[in-house]
């Protein structure tokens, strides 16, 4: 624990104002093992003092954490609570609310430090101090993607130098305030993120800063400008029907809708969306396999959200199918996996398409291959009307010529074809629709195939 608190410090050295490449990384999570000394209610936690929380929900009157820490591995709410200094780790699917009971705001002066991998909601407005220093900042980090930072009728006020917010999961709040004390890139999102808020109000130039992808904020209400939020294209903002930014401040030098790099959507109801405009694909591509299957492989430009991956197919690059689909998650990564196990006979068109839970939609690239049939026979015109002629090789000559539909349905069956010929003429009646059919030769209990499209 010692060593990860030294890295931390580390990227505290750094002069304020400073732009991180990336957000600031929590350290590793002490362990839950059931053994370990227990937190109880009224109690202080001094510096050097570990105690942790197990069990179901339950409600403490107070807690103190004076320099000491507190590791949440259930479900606690503490009605009073206070912390001078000291450490907190909520873990995965634990939950650690500070109650309402104390009426003031929760204030941190310095050498406080939250991790939440969980779930940590505050009652009261929080604010990040004067007193923090290089060697003993604030920091409070929402660690992964499925950790929830809760205040929602609450502000956040972010007024020292060395004070940092850093969301990689949910976060929503009745607002935050970057005060003029704060520093650039004070609030850091991570990539994929969600921030929201009703209210946002911004002080310094360059608060918000998205050093990887893109990340979320959703402000419904109300805005005001000081600064330029961001130099960070990957900020997605995402503005309520009902929001307005601050004109009447503008005698006061304040710079309304100054969003920066920031890419703006008004009239938006959901960070989803947006999140997923940024999606894309990488990379697509098929591979044939030994058993005569296409393995068709993708790659996404980044973690996608929740949705659906549909492969479709096509015999002429414009009729699509769906011949597979399936749910994905986010913990499945930007990489995907689909087989064909039963292409069609000479060319194979593919795509993939995405849709998320809200109905957004993209498609991949069109990718094709070509799956040989070994069956020295030959079919022209393509595409035809309403006859083609069959060529086959001396020896090759078919006992029957199938037709069927590309759902396997007989649409005509040929049987006489001369022992001396070597190409048969197939007329097929005008009623039969235009589009992709298969031809189906049978020559000593062997069946070989090919597609033909009919005009």
């Amino acid at each position: 624990m010692m060593k990860a608190r030294l890295l931390i410090l580390l990227f505290f050295l750094l002069p304020p104002g400073f732009i991180f490449s990336q957000c600031l990384v929590a350290p590793s999570l002490p362990a839950c093992n059931g053994t370990e000394p227990l937190v109880t209610d009224n109690e202080t936690l001094a510096a050097g003092t570990n105690k942790w929380y197990y069990g179901g929900a339950t409600v403490f009157n107070s807690l103190t954490l004076n320099g000491g820490t507190l590791i949440v591995c259930g479900d606690i709410t503490v009605d009073k609570f206070y912390m001078d200094s000291g450490t907190i780790y909520v873990h995965p699917g634990a939950r650690f609310v500070v109650g309402s009971g104390l009426g003031a705001g929760l204030i941190f002066r310095g050498a406080c430090f939250v991790y939440n991998y969980g779930t940590f909601e505050i009652q009261r407005n929080l604010s990040l101090e004067n007193n923090a220093t290089a060697v003993s900042p604030n920091v409070l980090i929402n660690v992964t993607a499925a950790s929830v930072f809760k205040m929602s009728n609450q502000y956040l006020v972010i007024n020292n130098a060395y004070s940092w917010f850093v969301n990689k999961g949910l976060s929503e709040f009745w607002g935050i305030i970057t005060d003029a004390q704060s520093v650039p890139g004070s609030v850091c999102l991570g990539k994929g993120s969600t921030t929201k808020m009703a209210v946002l109000i911004n002080k310094v130039a360059n608060t918000y800063v998205v050093p990887d992808g893109n990340a979320c904020l959703y402000v419904h209400q109300f805005s005001q400008f000081y600064g330029r939020l961001t130099n960070s294209s990957g900020l997605l903002t995402c503005l309520g029907n009902s929001h307005t930014s601050d004109s009447g401040c503008i005698p006061w030098g304040c710079q309304p809708n100054n969003w920066g790099s920031a890419q703006v959507f008004t009239n938006c109801n959901s960070c989803s969306a947006l999140l997923a405009l940024s999606v894309h694909f990488n990379s697509f591509t098929i591979n044939a396999t030994a058993d005569q299957s296409n393995q068709l492989n993708w790659e996404m430009n980044t973690t996608v959200p929740n949705g659906i991956f549909r492969i479709l197919r096509s015999a002429d690059g414009s009729q699509f199918s769906v011949i597979d689909s399936f749910e994905k998650n986010e913990a499945a990564g930007n990489k995907f996996t689909g087989i064909d196990k039963h292409p069609l006979p000479g060319k194979n068109y593919y795509m993939i398409k995405y849709n998320n839970n809200n109905g957004y939609s993209i498609n991949s690239k069109i990718v094709h291959s070509y799956t040989g049939t070994g069956n020295g026979f030959s079919i022209y015109p393509v595409p035809f009307t309403n006859k083609f002629i069959v060529r086959y090789a001396p020896g090759m000559r078919p006992e029957k010529i199938i037709i069927t539909d590309i759902s396997g349905r007989n649409i005509k069956i040929h049987y006489t074809i001369k022992e001396s010929a070597q190409q048969a003429e197939i007329i097929v009646a005008d009623k039969i629709e235009a589009g992709i059919y298969i031809i189906h030769m049978v020559n000593n209990q062997k069946y070989t195939a090919q597609t033909i499209i009919k005009h």
